[in-house]
């Protein structure tokens, strides 16, 4: 997929009835002067959020009967291709998933090479229902999921709940995924300026202690170390790991210094590693986040031994 411009790529993610839909139309409204197509995927030979997209794109492409990260994902390439290939190149491509989706295995398709040449994956937007997130969490994996992999987290029909229950709603967010960005919608009003923000301009403390179990076991750890890692063994023993417990570990994010003391931001989605050199980002030390189910202290120390290259310190939470 060779192109000059690359196709602006937002993924709309979110538990049954959160209000994906709702948040698309109200982007696709700012968008309104760019060209704009959208993929749709619901389970069913009948999409009907299809049929309640507006606002200004050229097509919605539909993906039904399946799941788009997992049963339908070659029709999402083929899909991919299409779009690519169209005359009238748009600007932006906006997918909204099923409320099931593991949206870090359809961000991973992004990274392939042939599709990251003709695609830029700019923000995965979760969208959660504040009125009944906290009643759902616990017994749907795939929530917990949704929102470990988001850039921003959209809190939806926030106005319906208690500033206690707002509280409540943000810590299990910043619990779980202290990367993500947090925004407040009665509506499922979303400015678009906030998709223009830096995905890694979050920063860890390197005091805050981050932790998050559920019934579904899934944690959130924090690994600090004072030493340097070999870029190529960390992204290797990151990738290993990956293929072969990809339904353990979620989510990987961070920062690293080499032994020269550059800086490298770390990024996993579904089973891929992306590890690229920072100029705007300083830290003292290494830091990395595991997010995942019944992670151990003995798994990261394994994972990560023979890339460092001095003594490491693990800092669990």
């Amino acid at each position: 997929m060779e192109n000059q411009k690359k196709i602006n790529v937002y993924i709309l993610t979110g538990f049954l009835g959160s209000g994906k839909t709702t948040v698309l139309n109200h982007l696709l409204s700012q968008f309104a002067n760019e060209k704009n197509v959208v993929i749709e995927n619901e389970f069913g030979k009948i999409n009907i959020d299809a049929t309640l997209v507006n606002g200004t794109f050229e097509s919605v492409y539909e993906l039904t009967n399946g799941c788009i990260c997992c049963s339908i994902n070659n029709q999402l390439l083929e899909t991919l291709t299409r779009i690519h290939t169209l005359e009238n190149q748009p600007d932006n491509l906006f997918i909204e998933t099923t409320g099931i989706a593991d949206a870090g295995e359809i961000a991973s398709t992004f990274t392939a090479l042939f599709v990251a040449e003709a695609f830029d994956l700019k923000k995965i937007i979760t969208v959660v229902d504040a009125e009944n997130l906290l009643f759902y969490k616990d017994s749907n994996v795939e929530v917990q999921k949704q929102i470990v992999v988001a850039d921003t987290v959209v809190i939806n029909k926030f106005g319906l709940v208690t500033n206690e229950i707002l509280t409540d709603i943000k810590d299990f967010i910043q619990s779980i995924n202290p990367y993500s960005s947090i925004i407040l919608s009665k509506d499922g009003s979303l400015d678009r300026m906030n998709l223009a923000t830096d995905n890694s301009q979050k920063t860890l403390n390197s005091n805050t202690v981050y932790k998050s179990e559920s019934v579904h076991k899934i944690k959130t750890m924090l690994y600090e170390t004072d030493g340097f890692f070999d870029i190529q063994k960390l992204k290797y023993e990151l990738f290993r790991n990956l293929y072969l417990y990809y339904h353990q570990i979620y989510r990987i994010k961070g920062y690293v210094l080499n032994p020269e003391k550059e800086v490298f931001l770390v990024q996993t989605a579904g089973k891929t590693v992306v590890i690229t050199p920072t100029t705007n980002q300083q830290i003292s030390k290494s830091q990395l986040v595991f997010i995942g189910k019944e992670l151990q202290l003995k798994t990261i120390e394994r994972l990560l031994k023979s890339a460092i290259v001095k003594n490491k310190n693990l800092q669990l939470s």
